[in-house]
C-alpha cells in the first residue's frame, strides 16, 4: 500500500472513530440531578464521619443509586468505614471502593 493510500484508510478510520465516538460515551453522559444530589449527600456523609481521618475521596454515582468511591484515606480500616458511611445515606443502592491507604494499621 503507498503512502497516499495508507493515509486516506487512516483518514477513514480516524472519522468513523469520531463519529462512533459520543455513541460510544452515552452511558457516561454528565451526572442526573438526582445523583448529582445524591454524591452530594454522600460527599457530606463521608467528612462528617468522625472515624475517617482526612479523607481525600471522590464520589461518583451511577444509574439506580450505584456508588463509586475513589481516592485516598488514612488506612485500610478506613476503607469500610467509608464504604459502611456512604452506605447509609438514603438512596445509596450498592457501594464499590476503590481506595488506597496512605499508611497500614500495624
Amino acid at each position: 500500500m503507498n503512502t497516499t493510500a495508507l493515509l486516506k484508510t487512516l483518514s477513514a478510520i480516524a472519522l468513523t472513530s469520531a463519529l462512533a465516538l459520543p455513541a460510544a460515551h452515552a452511558a457516561h453522559a454528565a451526572p442526573s440531578a438526582d445523583e448529582a444530589a445524591l454524591a452530594g449527600r454522600v460527599q457530606t456523609a463521608l467528612l462528617q464521619d468522625s472515624h475517617l481521618v482526612k479523607p481525600e475521596i471522590t464520589v461518583e454515582v451511577q444509574p439506580g443509586g450505584r456508588v463509586h468511591l475513589t481516592g485516598w484515606v488514612h488506612n485500610t480500616d478506613d476503607i469500610n468505614e467509608a464504604m459502611l458511611a456512604a452506605k447509609q445515606v438514603a438512596g445509596v443502592s450498592s457501594v464499590t471502593a476503590f481506595l488506597r491507604s496512605w499508611t497500614t494499621n500495624d
